[in-house]
Parts: C-alpha cells; sequence; structure tokens
C-alpha cells in the first residue's frame, strides 16, 4: 500500500506522485498489497514546529515485511566500508527527508555530493547549498521522530525535477526510477551488512511502525473556521498598509485590548510581505500554546519559513533567544535551562554594549546559520510582557527599524510592562491603535464591557456590528457532570461548519495533574471518556507540536490562553481560578504604584486582569464553570449574566 497525504496541485506534491509511480514500476504490486505486508506513506509539504529546520518538502517512509530489491544505480558501502553493487540491495526498511528543487541547469552547481542552488529573496541573489539544507532537515526530523518514541535511521535525497541529470550521488533528475530514487537514498549513508549482502533498514520494526502511525502522515482538514482564519490572512486591510509604510524607517506598535486583532494584523503584515516581496518574518511569543496555534494555521495555509522562500517562522522567544547564548558562546548547547535565563540575557546584552561581539559577529551568526537567525523583520506577540532584558537583546540584534510590537493594554502576566520605546527616537516609532472587538460575536463583547465596566477594568474595544449574535452559559456545576452540555456543544460546532479543535478549554493549576514524567489535565481525561479527542497543551510535550488532527479539542491552562480563539470556549473553575490569582501576589507595589489604599482592592484588579484575557477567547459561544456559585467572584459573574437574559443562560 503506497499513501500520499498532502494538498495536491503543488510542485511538492508533483514529485510525490513521481516517488509513488517510480517505487510501483520496480515493485509490482507495492501499491496495492495489504498495509500489512507493505506501508509506504508519502507525507508532502510537512511542517515540524521548534526544530531547527521546520520545512521537509517530502517525508519518505516505509516497511516491507518481505524485503523487495533495488539495483544499485550509485556507490553503496556497507558499515564495514566495503562497496556493495556487486549484488541487488535488499531494502526493508526507510525514513527519508527529501527536498525538491524546482532549479533548472543555469541555477544549479555541482561539486561532488555538494549542490548549490541559486535564489533570490527581498531583492538579494546568492547561492545556497541545497545539500546542507537537506542534511539539516534529516537531522530535523530525525529529533521530531525521537520526540515522538521512534527511533529510527533517516536519509536523504534531493530530487530535481527541471533537470535531466544530476550527478550528485544523494540527488535524482526528472524521469528517474525507482532504482535511481533509492539507491540516492541508500548512498546518503552505509547501509547495514550481512555475509556481504546490503540491506536497506531504517531500524527495528516496532520504531518503523512509530513512524508510519505518527502526526506526519495524518492528513491536516480544516475546519470552517479554519478557512476563515486562512482568508483573513489575505483579505485587504488598510492597517497593514500602515504598517508597511513605517516598517524599515520604525519601529511599529500595535496597541489595543484583548480581541482587537493585534496578532491577526502581525500575520496578515507578515503574509502580505511574504506574498508580494517574498520576504521572512519571524514572529516571537513566549507562550508556547500560541505558538503551536499560529504553527498549525501556517501548516494548513501552507506558508514556508526558510530562508531560501521566504515566509513565516515562528517561534517563543525563550528558544530563540537561547540559539544566539549557544552562539555567544554562553552555553554548550541549546538546552533550556529557566533558572539562568535572566542572567543569560544580561550577560549577552553586555557582550554586545562592551565591545565584545561587534556588529560584524552578529552578522557573521546570521550568514553562517540563516535558517536560524536570518530575517527581514521580526514581529513580537503580547509584547508587553517582555522583561527589560529581552526587550534591549532583541533591539541590537535586529534593528528596532526592523520591529513591528503588539502591545496588548492589560494584559501583561509576567510582570511590570515592557518599555519597548526606551532608545528610540520620538520620530523613528509609530503606534496603530485597535479599538474594536474583532473576535467575540456583539452578545459576547456586552456581557465583557459590563465585567469591565463593573470591576473597574476599563475595557473600551468597541462590539464590531458585523458580528451579531453571541451565547453564554453559566454552569454552577461540574463540567464532568454535565456531559449533556458537552454533547450538544459538539453538535452544535458541527452544525456550523467546525469541530472539536474550534472548540478551548481553559483550566486552572489544580486542574493539571502530574504522575512522575506524565502530565494530564483532568478535563482530558474526562473528555476522553466522553469521546472527544483532546490536544492537552497542559503537557509541555504536548505543546512542541501542534494539534493535527480537527477532531483534537484543545485544553490549556489559563496563564496560556492569551492570543488564542475558540468559536466555543469553556472556562472551568473560572471562579476558583481569580481566587487563585488574588491569592498568589503580594501587590503591595501595585498598589503603591496605582495609588490604591486597600490592598483587595488589588488584588481583585490582578484577579479580573487574567480573568478579562480568558473572557476574551470567545468568538461565538462562552461556557463559564463555577465551582462555587455563592463565592465572591461567583456571584459577580451571576449578577452581570442576570442581565443579560436575552442570550444568557444559567445552569445549576
Amino acid at each position: 500500500m503506497i499513501e500520499i497525504v498532502g494538498t495536491e496541485g503543488t510542485s511538492e506534491y508533483r514529485a510525490a506522485i513521481m516517488v509513488r509511480d517510480a517505487l510501483e514500476a520496480i515493485w509490482p504490486g507495492v501499491a496495492t498489497s495489504p498495509i500489512e505486508q507493505e506501508d509506504i506513506k508519502i507525507a508532502v509539504s510537512v511542517k515540524i514546529s521548534g526544530y531547527r529546520v521546520q520545512d521537509i518538502d517530502i517525508v519518505l517512509a516505509g516497511q516491507l515485511v518481505r524485503p523487495r530489491q533495488i539495483r544499485p544505480m550509485r556507490v553503496i558501502r556497507g558499515h564495514s566500508g566495503s562497496r556493495l553493487n556487486n549484488r541487488p540491495l535488499l531494502v526493508e526498511s526507510f525514513v527519508a527527508a527529501i527536498e525538491v528543487k524546482d532549479h533548472d541547469e543555469r541555477n544549479v552547481r555541482v561539486n561532488g555530493d555538494q549542490v548549490e542552488v541559486r535564489y533570490s529573496r527581498s531583492g538579494r541573489i546568492e547561492r545556497k547549498s541545497a545539500t546542507d539544507q537537506n542534511v539539516n532537515q534529516m537531522h530535523s526530523l530525525k529529533a521530531y521522530l525521537s520526540d515522538q518514541h521512534a527511533d529510527v535511521f533517516v536519509r536523504r535525497c534531493l530530487i530535481f525535477p527541471s533537470l535531466q541529470n544530476i550527478s550528485a550521488p544523494s540527488a535524482v533528475a526528472s524521469g528517474f526510477n525507482g532504482h535511481q530514487l533509492m539507491s540516492a537514498i541508500a548512498s546518503s549513508s552505509p547501509v547495514l551488512e550481512r555475509k556481504g549482502q546490503g540491506y536497506l533498514s531504517a531500524g527495528s520494526s516496532q520504531s518503523v511502525e512509530k513512524v508510519l502511525a505518527s502526526p506526519l502522515f495524518r492528513p491536516m482538514i480544516p475546519t470552517r473556521l479554519d478557512r476563515e482564519r486562512m482568508e483573513r490572512l489575505a483579505v485587504k486591510n488598510p492597517a497593514v498598509d500602515e504598517v508597511l509604510q513605517t516598517l524599515g524607517s520604525g519601529t511599529v506598535f500595535l496597541r489595543g485590548y484583548g480581541g482587537t486583532g493585534k496578532t491577526v494584523l502581525l500575520l496578515q503584515t507578515a503574509w502580505k510581505q511574504y506574498k508580494v516581496e517574498g520576504k521572512r518574518t519571524l514572529i516571537l511569543t513566549y507562550n508556547l500554546a500560541l505558538a503551536a496555534d499560529m504553527r498549525r494555521l501556517m501548516a494548513l495555509a501552507g506558508i514556508p519559513s526558510s530562508p531560501e522562500d521566504g515566509g513565516i517562522e515562528i517561534s517563543t522567544v525563550m528558544s530563540f533567544l537561547y540559539r544566539w547564548f549557544a552562539r555567544f558562546h554562553l552555553l554548550e548547547e541549546e538546552a533550556l535551562d529557566f533558572s539562568r535565563y535572566p542572567e543569560l540575557c544580561a550577560a549577552a546584552l553586555e557582550m554586545v554594549e562592551s565591545g565584545a561581539v561587534g556588529v560584524a559577529d552578529i552578522e557573521g551568526i546570521v550568514s553562517a546559520e540563516p535558517d536560524r537567525f536570518d530575517f527581514d523583520q521580526v514581529f513580537v506577540d503580547e509584547g508587553q510582557d517582555w522583561p527589560s532584558g529581552e526587550t534591549a537583546l532583541l533591539k541590537v540584534l535586529y534593528s528596532p527599524r526592523r520591529l513591528c510590537i503588539a502591545d496588548g493594554i492589560d494584559q501583561f502576566t509576567r510582570g511590570q510592562r515592557a518599555d519597548w520605546r526606551k532608545g528610540i527616537p520620538r520620530e523613528e516609532r509609530k503606534t496603530h491603535s485597535l479599538t474594536t472587538c474583532l473576535r467575540l460575536k456583539r452578545n459576547l463583547s456586552l456581557f465583557v464591557g459590563e465585567v469591565a465596566r463593573s470591576t473597574g477594568m476599563g475595557w473600551e474595544a468597541e462590539a464590531n456590528p458585523a458580528a451579531g449574535g453571541g451565547r453564554l452559559i453559566v454552569l454552577c456545576k461540574p463540567y464532568e457532570t454535565a456531559q449533556e452540555l458537552h454533547e450538544q456543544l459538539v453538535r452544535e460546532l458541527r452544525d456550523d461548519g467546525n469541530a472539536p479543535i474550534d472548540m478551548l478549554f481553559c483550566v486552572p493549576p489544580d486542574g493539571v495533574e502530574r504522575d512522575g514524567n506524565v502530565v494530564r489535565s483532568s478535563m482530558s481525561t474526562v473528555l476522553s471518556e466522553w469521546g472527544t479527542e483532546t490536544w492537552d497543551g497542559v503537557d509541555p510535550h504536548a505543546r512542541l507540536d501542534f494539534p493535527r488532527s480537527s477532531n483534537q479539542a484543545r485544553i490549556v491552562q489559563y496563564a496560556s490562553c492569551r492570543g488564542l480563539e475558540g468559536w466555543t470556549v469553556v472556562l472551568d473553575r473560572f471562579d476558583s481560578f481569580l481566587a487563585q490569582i488574588a491569592s498568589w501576589k503580594d501587590h503591595s507595589e501595585e498598589t503603591a504604584m496605582e495609588g490604591f489604599v486597600d490592598p483587595e482592592i488589588a488584588r481583585n484588579r490582578e484577579a479580573w486582569r487574567w480573568g478579562m484575557i480568558a473572557l476574551t477567547r470567545p468568538i461565538d459561544t462562552l461556557v463559564i464553570q463555577l465551582q462555587d456559585e455563592h463565592s465572591g467572584y461567583g456571584k459577580q459573574v451571576l449578577d452581570i449574566a442576570a442581565k443579560m437574559e436575552d442570550f444568557a443562560e444559567i445552569i445549576r
């Protein structure tokens, strides 16, 4: 059985068809044989988030219970170093990262196994090593599969559909056959030897089975909401042109309350820069769940992130700066050590300011590793939450004129508000205010506005008159006892053309369970028992990859919900979460700063500031589950909901 997974009509998909046809021609019956006997999968335009290389044109994997043969068309060596070209090579299993290059002979240069290709991006013309790119893809794919608990040997290959022939051993040209393809893959590294017989094997059958069952080979089907989000990227927006007028000559600030479209405007601007000029944008966030959400959108939209093609790369700020720390020789490797993070930021900044690392050194690092550091502009989501060490360091690594900062009002959760404007001349910064609530439907916007007025939060976003409707449910009993309501919500979600992935569940810290290295939410356990698949974002391992199935409902902690959205949002134990926030911190500094004389007022303000972030996540339906309807925060929610009887439902 041979299966191709991916979007049709692309150059990569056409190359995948060539691969399938080439294997069918040399292995009769392989395309229709039982999957238990021969299982070959071809994934097209693969994105693996959080690794050195995130885009792989084709991932090819296969396992054959009875080995098939190929006739070696390249020099094949065994682990002993001996050539194994005098007899057929037996193929048991394989995993390969394949890069497709459409360059013609004028733009390709071969030197042994090194293949260089000519690229043009943002007006710059340069040559890049396609071989090195493919090697990095191979290593990134192996790391990804290792994180999926599949320990296999990964190989590589280049395909040049526009060339008549190519001499590089690990590459094939137009019209390649299955012998040439598999020989190119086998030649990239030594193969197994058994009594002089060569065997192509990726590892144990159990490990290869894990590869074939991995999320890479699951088709990603966009929901209606996904399609709307993809269409939103390309919609004409005058604000995008205003941002582009400033970028390059100054720093752009996008200022607005939650739900006013700051993240969307960042993505729209980056998309237009890519489509019109082929530019490459880095979008940084501290929120792993939000990074996973944006990466999923990039994968669905087919937006690349490579230096050669341009596009959009999504990264968390800590992992990105740790790359720089390693290049500054502050670390031996890039393993995240959060306890040292402020110290490393300060040390890196001191090295630049003292001249120990100069502009030429920074440019050299970018030039040596463009896939990791070469970006035309850097956009920062939730920039109000960055500590001063991060802001100062990013501004010396990348010119402030290349920065666009999303600045949320009353949305900082990591400490004091960041001062991005420090050191930037007034004439070189431009602020765009976003005043209309674009996410919430009108009724939900009215509810959130009333919450803000009643709690003194000052949320002043205007309701969107074009988005009518919206439903509020206040649930005064545990969600795990409301299966009927849950099934109704899922049914209505599907009736609207959406899927479970368009549901977002926010849970408090005490809703997270830990058993050794296993981290899960109690909500995930409940939903699984009810037959709803989940992407459990409370698990750090799960956050390494984005949800790849539209049937997975998303679960995150409240602290990770900022920037996310859902057609239907469930806020579990909302009152309990607010009470925890109020009790966690000593708000004396904020009290003194803002002139409060009552610490209780400061605590409640801090709790509702976090609460407003969660309340602005839904589009259509908001479910607020209260642990204790008689608690102070529970009574506030119920009192406000009671005023909204036209669209609010209280369930006891």
